[in-house]
């Protein structure tokens, strides 16, 4: 699997995602235990974090601090079962864009491909070493409370942990949960990015098809014949279908992500708004270390599916400019009416969307933003 390789690395890693090439049945059963042990790890997390909620907080302080991490782990344990459940629709989706009409057929169309791999690859990486800082702060706040004889997250655990080796264990476990919860946060948006871009990739391909077949029109006009002209019109028919694969492709990794779009949309809200109200009450060394990093890293994670979604919308309306740069005045009129049907068609943009609630685009980034700040100002009246 060459393209998202970084990103289906970091899944592989995470658990969530065993490699398409292993054969062998016992490295399929030890990966599965794996998996089973990573999802025993985020679901234990959310529901001791949920019964602490339930059965022991009594204030609103406290309330605003564990509602911020058990909103998170709700997300990560929502995008680990979408991994999981949809691997096939996935594989799917990457079989598309290795196959015609997707395929590069030469070295421009190749040059287009790389260019948007590396730039997916640049993204993820960097993407990949803020998780990391933000993890790092999360885990500093657990350490510290570790050293005052607390678990490194408040949970409610059905036996007692003040027992070293209990105390040890549960926390070894926080941990672990915590980090390899970060993995599947940064495998799913880096994913969904990586998506996005390649969408990008493909119309920047279609526009160099069509760019390059009115060039190659113009040199040949001199030599037209009947049966040049039929086989002109079978290279637009084939334009006119990579087109609507391009559509249709995007159709479905909305399919696959869209509930992942909705959850990550109210988490977020919820997140920036309870991490803003609680550092304007609360400002120890603890609450910096482990929330201020965090935040505005939860700002840059909403805004990468927002800007990924965003860059979608203005590469596939851009497709219109791209036929008004033909010469298809000179065009047979069969011709013209096909290049017609992909300009209509590129002038709805493709969106991303979760019903119609969310849509990922910057206007919606900047929505979020307005809603979570109108939540932190309840909070605080109340």
């Amino acid at each position: 699997m060459q393209i998202l390789s970084f990103n289906f690395f970091l899944y592989t890693i995470s658990g969530m995602w065993r490699p398409i090439e292993w054969s062998s049945k016992c490295s399929n059963m030890l990966y599965s235990v794996f998996t089973c042990f990573i999802m025993y790890l985020l679901i234990g997390l959310m529901l001791t974090q949920l019964l602490d909620l339930v059965l022991v907080i009594d204030n609103v302080d406290d309330f605003a601090t564990n509602s911020l991490f058990f909103l998170s782990v709700i997300s990560v344990v929502f995008k680990a079962v979408t991994a999981i459940t949809r691997r096939d629709k996935i594989v799917h989706l990457i079989e598309i864009l290795q196959k015609k009409p997707c395929k590069a057929y030469n070295e421009g169309e190749s040059d287009i491909q790389m260019k948007f791999d590396r730039l997916i690859r640049s993204y993820s990486i960097s993407y990949t070493s803020l998780a990391s800082i933000s993890a790092t702060g999360t885990i500093m706040g657990g350490v510290l409370n570790i050293l005052e004889d607390q678990l490194p997250y408040r949970t409610w655990v059905p036996y007692d942990y003040t027992l070293p080796i209990l105390f040890w264990i549960t926390s070894i476990q926080e941990f672990m949960a915590i980090i390899f919860g970060t993995i599947v946060n940064v495998a799913t948006e880096t994913t969904v990015l990586g998506f996005c871009l390649q969408i990008c990739a493909q119309l920047e391909i279609l526009k160099h098809r069509l760019l390059r077949m009115a060039k190659e029109k113009e040199e040949e006009t001199s030599r037209i014949s009947l049966n040049d002209a039929s086989n002109e019109t079978g290279r637009l028919s084939e334009h006119i279908l990579h087109h609507l694969c391009i559509i249709r492709l995007a159709k479905m990794i909305n399919n696959v992500f869209s509930q992942v779009f909705f959850v990550q949309f109210f988490v977020s809200i919820m997140v920036l708004c309870l991490s803003l109200y609680h550092l304007s009450s609360h400002m120890t060394f603890a609450d910096i270390a482990t929330l201020i990093v965090y935040t505005l890293c939860m700002f840059l994670q909403i805004f990468v599916y927002c800007w990924a979604g965003n860059e979608v919308m203005l590469k596939s309306t851009g497709l219109s400019e791209t036929i008004f740069q033909i010469d298809w005045i000179l065009m047979p009129i069969n011709e013209r009416k096909d290049l017609l049907m992909i300009m209509r068609r590129s002038t709805r943009p493709i969106k991303f969307t979760s019903s119609f609630l969310v849509t990922l685009s910057l206007e919606s980034y900047g929505n979020l933003l307005k809603a979570s700040y109108s939540a932190f100002n309840l909070l605080q009246q109340s």
